[in-house]
């Protein structure tokens, strides 16, 4: 019984840091992410990304996608663009590039590890970022 209750206060004390960190921060609840002006779409379906940064930033912590943050940016909010400037959908470090690579921390490869772990969340073009209107 005592572990359970350790367990769970110890839980509790966790999600309390992660929100209250997360709150330290101006976190943007939602953000739209469109592909570079100039640029063609690849496909005729490819609609800009209503990104759920919010719900992400309470799951995650922030370097696993701001990967370059550095104590000049901390409590900062970095925009993709800032790093990610190459419009070149084929440069390894592109705006692109920034969602599709293979691995973490792009948004596919991240999605793609948790789902060959068991997680339920969404991989599919069309169905987790870029939905049909």
């Amino acid at each position: 019984m005592l572990r359970k209750i350790l367990l769970f206060a110890t839980g509790a004390a966790l999600a309390a840091i992660t929100v209250t960190a997360a709150l330290a921060y101006d976190v943007p609840d939602q953000i739209i992410l469109e592909r570079p002006k100039g640029n063609q779409a690849l496909n005729s379906w490819v609609t800009p990304v209503k990104f759920p940064h919010g719900f992400h930033a309470i799951r995650q912590a922030c370097r696993d996608c701001h990967h370059k943050e550095s104590d000049k940016t901390l409590g900062q909010f970095v925009g993709c663009r800032q790093c990610h400037t190459d419009d070149d959908p084929n440069e390894a470090s592109g705006f692109y590039r920034a969602w599709h690579s293979p691995g973490p921390p792009s948004c596919l490869g991240c999605h793609t590890r948790m789902r060959t772990e068991g997680g339920k969340n969404p991989v599919g073009c069309t169905t987790a970022c870029h939905r049909p209107k």
